[in-house]
């Protein structure tokens, strides 16, 4: 039906580039058109990658987390404009860094979708702090307890003024849980998981599932070589912390699921309604304020602002993509690419184990974009 052909001549010469390993899948109207594996997942290139290999997705965990909380807002459990205070008390008083390194209180209320939209003023580097560190070591290491302890740490900016990627969404994973009432994890595969049919998608992995997790690489930028890593997820950091952010492990076909449903409005091919078309065409919006679209685009995603479920098309003049304005989704830490158009019900899903791949990041996954769509015939709209 499509010419997938040089989609397929561009994923299995990545070996050259480094990438020892990947899978890449497409759906068009809810239909799998397209998954390929080449390379190898493990050191010694003896394993052929093949669809049942388990992938750590780190930050394209997002992708599920702001869906999730979407539902929340679809049912009127919470509101974008709630103040995070009303379901973590401890962020009712929060101070911001002064340019001279001291804090004063903040003016802004932080409210729900500055979590959805990275302009908390939180950071990434508040996960790893002193703080966190002696609360998990004293046996406080839960959702709520370490995203409740990030409030105890200053802003970088008033809420809603800039942008800045941070553990934003593990603070909005902390929410669902206060507001659902069961643990993140437990919400997430009551309205998501079941309902779909995933198996293989998790943040705890079984013993069976531990065995099919590839081998970790990390990425030499200038040299394009890879040396061998840990395969452990660095984001998990106690057995009692569900990061929103970065938690999830999958195959690519079970995560493809999920990012089908969002590609037909909300509603997967065999009819459970996960979220109304409105609500998902709430996500294709940017909602970064200028000043915030400027930092963001400072990590060279030209054309792109931030929605409600990740980076949002803006600009196909700006970003050269034949992908239509209102694609959204995210990106992982190995270098893992999820993009859902519901305008054209197309959805793209990558995965490789290549930490710090900023090749994939610039080069790679515009490529892939480029080719799915001249594959399906689909021109910008």
């Amino acid at each position: 039906m499509y010419d997938f052909s040089e989609l397929s001549k561009m994923l299995a010469g990545q070996d050259v580039c480094g990438i020892p390993g990947l899978e890449c899948a497409v759906s068009v109207g809810g239909q799998m058109v397209y998954d390929e594996c080449f390379g190898y997942s493990d050191v010694d290139k003896t394993k052929k990658c093949t669809s049942n290999d388990i992938y750590w997705i780190y930050s394209a965990s997002k992708v599920i987390t702001c869906a999730c909380a979407m539902r929340l807002v679809e049912d009127g459990v919470i509101s974008l404009d709630d103040p995070v205070s009303k379901y973590l008390p401890a962020y009712e008083h929060l101070f911001v860094k002064r340019p001279d390194g001291s804090v004063r209180r903040a003016e802004n209320v932080l409210r729900i979708i500055h979590l959805f939209t990275m302009t908390s003023g939180l950071d990434y580097a508040c996960l790893h702090s002193p703080l966190i560190k002696e609360l998990v070591a004293s046996g406080h290491g839960s959702t709520v307890e370490v995203c409740s302890a990030f409030a105890n740490l200053p802003l970088h900016f008033e809420p809603g003024t800039r942008y800045l990627y941070s553990v934003s969404h593990d603070v909005l994973a902390a929410v669902i849980e206060i507001a659902s009432g069961v643990r993140f994890g437990e919400y997430v595969r009551r309205v998501l998981l079941d309902p779909l049919g995933i198996k293989d998608l998790g943040i705890f992995p079984s013993e069976e599932q531990l065995g099919r997790i590839g081998a970790m690489f990390k990425y030499g930028n200038g040299t394009g070589k890879v040396v061998p890593m840990t395969s452990e997820n660095s984001f998990a950091i106690s057995p009692e912390y569900e990061s929103g952010g970065a938690c999830f492990f999958s195959t690519v076909s079970e995560y493809m699921k999920i990012l089908i449903t969002l590609s037909l409005g909300g509603t997967s091919p065999e009819g459970y309604r996960f979220l109304k078309p409105e609500t998902v065409k709430a996500m294709t919006e940017n909602h970064l304020c200028d000043a915030a679209i400027d930092d963001f685009c400072a990590n060279k995603f030209f054309g792109y602002g931030w929605g409600l479920c990740g980076r949002v098309h803006i600009d196909p003049v700006r970003s050269c993509s034949l992908s239509p304005a209102g694609e959204f989704g995210w990106n992982g830490a190995a270098g893992a690419f999820a993009m859902v158009d519901s305008i054209n019900q197309v959805a793209i899903f990558y995965l490789m184990h290549v930490r710090g791949c900023q090749y994939a990041y610039r080069s790679l996954h515009p490529r892939i974009v480029n080719a799915v769509y001249e594959a399906i015939g689909n021109a910008t709209k």
